[in-house]
């Protein structure tokens, strides 16, 4: 795996489109409105392509080349950088423009340190045990997880972990909690496919949310929340590995691979 991330080359659209649809759970081109709505769904592809590791942290997203691409006016793009930017997916930088957002080993500690302790108190809250139903959409969700893994279909599987995870959530009741951890998890997009690119970790990841199914259907608080510390550890060592290969000895001490230094 490269230290700038493990796909290459960016996504292209078709010429003459205009807009964007979703199609599978991913989206695509096509013709039809702009504005806000084609601002968003802009916003998502370029999402997309930083999860997927085909825009690098540090890469700057030049306008002009996000309109030829999109097939839009400065306008929407903008609006679209706007949105990712107030995420934290990227960042402006004065007489550079927009990047995609380079995390330090220390920044993505505290955020993962962060994110570890409010979804194990979100699993504390849970009022167990839960709806069976809730428990059978968490199943029918892994599935496609599985399926999405199997089929090296990295979209999907980000796709099908980001609705298991918000349904799992979700189950604390708790809205304010429940839109702090989204927030949180948006502000790493950029270093998933670090280990996204193991298919060990993908497989850890499959094991780890059966298991969560398995602690929900039996009322396991403990084990759930046991894996819910488990289930972040991959990303930030993947990425904290491959930054300190590119930057060398990252000099904080605050970054422990194997554990996340809370």
């Amino acid at each position: 795996m490269s230290a700038r991330g493990p796909l290459r080359g960016k996504a292209t659209v078709p010429a003459g489109s205009a807009t964007l649809k979703r199609v599978q759970g991913k989206v695509a081109i096509k013709r039809g409105a702009r504005g806000t709505a084609l601002a968003e769904l802009i916003a998502t592809r370029l999402e997309e392509e930083i999860v997927l590791g085909r825009r690098h942290p540090r890469e700057r997203l030049i306008e002009q080349e996000l309109c030829d691409t999109f097939h839009t006016h400065r306008a929407d793009v903008r609006l679209a950088l706007f949105e990712l930017e107030k995420k934290g997916i990227i960042e402006r930088i004065p007489n550079r423009g927009a990047m995609v957002r380079d995390l330090t080993p220390k920044e993505v500690t505290e955020i993962y340190a962060v994110r570890e302790e409010l979804e194990v108190m979100a699993v504390r809250i849970m009022t167990l045990p839960v709806d069976r139903r809730d428990v059978e959409k968490l199943e029918q969700i892994q599935k496609g997880h599985s399926a999405a893994i199997d089929k090296g279909d990295l979209l999907n599987v980000f796709y099908c972990n980001l609705n298991f995870h918000r349904i799992l959530y979700a189950l604390c009741g708790n809205a304010s909690l429940i839109e702090t951890i989204e927030q949180l998890a948006q502000k790493v997009y950029g270093i998933r496919s670090y280990a996204n690119a193991d298919p060990g970790a993908l497989d850890r990841a499959r094991r780890d949310h059966l298991g969560m199914i398995k602690a929900l259907r039996s009322s396991d608080r403990e084990e759930l929340i046991a894996l819910t510390r488990r289930h972040l550890e991959p990303s930030p060592q993947a990425y904290i590995r491959a930054y300190q290969r590119r930057f060398g000895d990252v000099g904080s001490g605050a970054v422990r691979l194997g554990k996340i230094e809370r």
